[in-house]
């Protein structure tokens, strides 16, 4: 028997939507997964299954899902639309986050699930410097790593609210870098 533990995100300004992350080696059984393209392509309302892309607006009842290991899942929450983006460096390179936050109206609470953090996300510095600022490379124990953290931080006017937890870190959560299999499944449930 498989025993899926999780955690769970209420949103204030919108009761009609929760998120919750599935750890591994749990696998959704019913709604709206994506197969993700590490780009900037969002659907609005998705009704198919395993499309290609790297986001979910939607405004109509529905259970979808954002899988992940070591990029982020970013829950972007409106008062009648909400949003969920799988988003590692290219994809906040091409403003994948700035697209669904245009696409959600109004206020907005935005929350980040468990991603690799600074402190083990090594990172070539001449790639990054293509696609950020200097400010995102942190050296840690002499390497360079790769702030994403503050690369969302500083696309967005919103005030986020980010997990603690780093996905190299913490066993429980599926990681590609740690060499941990599986997926972290991250569900948005609108009622």
């Amino acid at each position: 028997m498989i025993i899926s533990i999780m955690i769970k995100w209420f949103s204030k300004i919108n009761k009609n939507v929760v998120f919750s992350l599935h750890f591994p080696p749990y696998v959704p059984k019913r709604g709206i997964t994506l197969n993700q393209i590490h780009g900037n392509k969002i659907f609005t309302n998705p009704k198919t299954n395993k499309i290609s892309g790297d986001g979910i607006f939607a405004d109509k009842k529905g259970t979808y899902w954002i899988k992940t290991a070591d990029c982020m899942c970013i829950a972007v929450v409106g008062k009648v639309s909400s949003g969920i983006v799988h988003a590692g460096w290219k994809g906040l390179s091409r403003g994948i986050l700035r697209e669904m936050e245009r696409r959600v109206e109004g206020e907005k609470e935005v929350f980040v699930f468990p991603f690799a953090k600074s402190c083990c996300y090594e990172f070539g510095e001449s790639l990054a410097l293509k696609h950020f600022k200097q400010k995102h490379i942190k050296n840690v124990k002499g390497k360079k790593h790769l702030d994403m953290k503050q690369i969302l931080q500083d696309q967005t006017e919103n005030n986020v609210k980010f997990h603690a937890d780093c996905t190299i870190c913490n066993k429980r959560l599926a990681s590609k870098r740690a060499g941990r299999q599986g997926f972290n499944w991250i569900k948005m449930e609108i009622s």
